[in-house]
C-alpha cells in the first residue's frame, strides 16, 4: 500500500514537471521579445524609471500616488526591482512574467487539489482529483487567450495580482482546515497585496464565499462566524473601490454609451469570452465596439441578453441538480469577470480584452475537467482511450496556437502587422492606427 502511494506521488511529480517544461517550451520565444514602445510599455516603463533609485521615499511615493489613472504600487515596485537588478533589458521583464505565470500554474493545481479534498460527497478518487486539479491548471497555462497577459510587459500586473489572489485562496483553505486565525491574517495580507497590484482584486471576498458554498453542505445566515470573518474583507474592498473610482482617468464619463447599451455589451462580452475559451479564434490585440457612441446598436447584439435570460431560467429551474463543483467553477468565472463587463464605464476603447479572462478562466476549465472526469468514470476503456486521444490533440492545437500567437508580440513591427490586419478588417483603413497609435 505504501509503495503504491509512493508511486502515485512520484507519477504526479513527474507529470507536473513535464507540464512545467511544456509551458516553458511554449512560451520560450517570449524571452527574446523587445519592449513595445507604442503599446503602453513606454508608459509603464518610462525613461525616468531607469534613473530612479530604490529607496524608502520611492516606495512611499509609489503607495501614496496614482500613476496615469492607475494605482498599482506593487507592480511598479516590481519593475523598479527588476531595473535595479538587470537594468534596461527586456528579457528580465519577460522572464519575470514567465516565472509568475509558472507559479500561478503550480498554485492552481495545488489549490484545486486541496479544495476538492475538502468538498463533501464528490465521489472522485484521489487519482481523479489530481487529474482535475492539474488538468485545469495546464489548460489555464497553455490557452491562447492567456498570451496577452504573459508576453506583454504592460499586462504583467495581471499575472502578479492573480498570484497574490491565488495565494490568498490557498491560505483560506488552510484556515478552513485548521481554524487558526493566523491563516486568516495571511489571507487578508494576500488580499491587500493583490489590491496593490490591480484593482480587479476587489471581488476577492466573493471568491471566499464561493469556497464556503462548495465545502459546506449548507450555509445558514445564522452561522455568524462565516460572515463575521468576511467583514474586514468587505470593508477593505469598499474603501479600495471608492478610492479607485476617485482616481482621475480610472473611470469613464458614463456618457459615451448609456447604461442599457453597456448592459448589452456586458452580455455580449460574457458569451464572447466563453466562446473564445472553448474554441479560440480570431484572437486580437484589440476588439472594436460595434458602433460609435450615439449610433444605432446592431440588431445582432440583442441576441446576447436573450441567451443570458434563457441560461438564467435553466439555472434556477435545475439548480438543485447542479453539482457543487460546477457551481463553484461558474461562480468563480462570473465573480472575476463581472467588473470588466462594462457595467461600470471604464476608459477602455476595446469591448473585450484577452487579458481580462486570465484569472476567470480557472473556473471555466474546472467545469470542463470535472465534466470530463465524470464522463470517463461512466464509460468503458475504448471510450476513455478515444477521449484521451481527442483531448491530447486538442491540447496540442492549443499549445501550437499559443506558441504562434506569442510571436505577434515580438516587437513593434510584428505587432503593427497584426494590428494592421485587425483595423483593415474593421475599417478598411490602416491610417487610423498610423495617425492615432494605441
Amino acid at each position: 500500500m505504501v509503495k503504491k502511494i509512493y508511486h502515485n506521488k512520484k507519477a504526479e511529480i513527474y507529470g507536473v514537471i513535464a507540464m512545467t517544461l511544456a509551458i516553458i517550451v511554449i512560451y520560450f520565444p517570449m524571452l527574446s521579445h523587445d519592449f513595445l514602445t507604442r503599446w503602453d510599455d513606454q508608459f509603464m516603463l518610462p525613461e525616468s524609471m531607469y534613473h530612479t533609485k530604490l529607496s524608502l521615499n520611492t516606495v512611499l511615493s509609489l503607495f501614496t500616488e496614482s500613476y496615469l489613472g492607475q494605482y498599482s504600487p506593487l507592480i511598479m515596485l516590481s519593475y523598479l526591482a527588476i531595473i535595479h537588478v538587470a537594468g534596461n533589458e527586456a528579457i528580465a521583464f519577460h522572464l519575470f512574467g514567465l516565472l509568475v505565470h509558472l507559479a500561478n500554474f503550480l498554485l492552481i493545481g495545488l489549490l484545486l487539489k486541496k479544495l476538492l479534498n475538502l468538498v463533501p460527497n464528490h465521489n472522485f478518487t484521489k487519482v481523479a482529483i489530481k487529474w482535475i486539479a492539474w488538468g485545469t491548471a495546464f489548460l489555464f497555462a497553455i490557452h491562447p487567450l492567456q498570451v496577452e497577459s504573459v508576453v506583454w510587459i504592460s499586462a504583467s500586473k495581471i499575472l502578479l495580482y492573480s498570484f497574490f489572489y491565488l495565494m490568498g485562496l490557498w491560505f483560506y483553505l488552510i484556515f478552513k482546515q485548521s481554524g487558526k486565525y493566523i491563516w486568516l491574517g495571511m489571507v487578508l495580507l494576500c488580499f491587500l497585496f493583490s489590491l496593490f497590484t490591480k484593482e480587479q482584486a476587489v471581488v476577492f471576498v466573493f471568491s471566499l464565499i464561493a469556497i464556503d458554498l462548495v465545502i459546506h453542505s449548507k450555509i445558514s445566515l445564522l452561522q455568524f462566524n462565516i460572515w463575521l470573518e468576511k467583514i474586514p474583507f468587505f470593508i477593505i474592498a469598499l474603501c479600495f473601490g471608492w478610492f479607485t473610482l476617485t482616481i482621475p482617468g480610472m473611470i469613464g464619463s458614463g456618457e459615451a454609451y448609456p447604461i442599457w447599451q453597456r448592459i448589452i455589451f456586458g452580455n455580449y462580452s460574457f458569451w464572447e469570452y466563453l466562446i473564445k475559451l472553448i474554441a479560440p479564434h480570431n484572437l486580437s490585440h484589440f476588439y472594436f465596439f460595434p458602433m460609435d457612441p450615439g449610433e444605432i446598436l446592431p440588431l445582432r447584439f440583442w441576441f446576447y441578453p436573450f441567451v443570458s435570460l434563457i441560461f438564467c431560467w435553466i439555472f434556477f429551474e435545475y439548480k438543485h441538480h447542479i453539482n457543487n463543483l460546477y457551481l463553484f467553477g461558474g461562480l468563480f468565472f462570473l465573480i472575476n469577470i463581472v467588473v470588466v463587463l462594462h457595467l461600470i464605464p471604464m476608459p477602455r476603447a476595446a469591448i473585450i480584452a484577452d487579458r481580462y479572462i486570465y484569472l476567470s478562466a480557472i473556473g471555466f476549465f474546472m467545469i470542463v475537467t470535472v465534466a470530463l472526469a465524470q464522463w470517463l468514470s461512466n464509460h468503458g476503456t475504448f471510450a476513455q482511450k478515444s477521449l484521451m486521444v481527442a483531448g491530447s490533440l486538442y491540447l496540442l492545437v492549443l499549445a501550437s496556437y499559443t506558441h504562434e500567437r506569442s510571436k505577434a508580440w515580438e516587437n513593434m513591427e510584428t505587432l503593427n502587422e497584426s494590428v494592421r490586419q485587425v483595423i483593415e478588417k474593421h475599417t478598411g483603413e490602416f491610417d487610423l492606427y498610423e495617425n492615432n497609435p494605441m
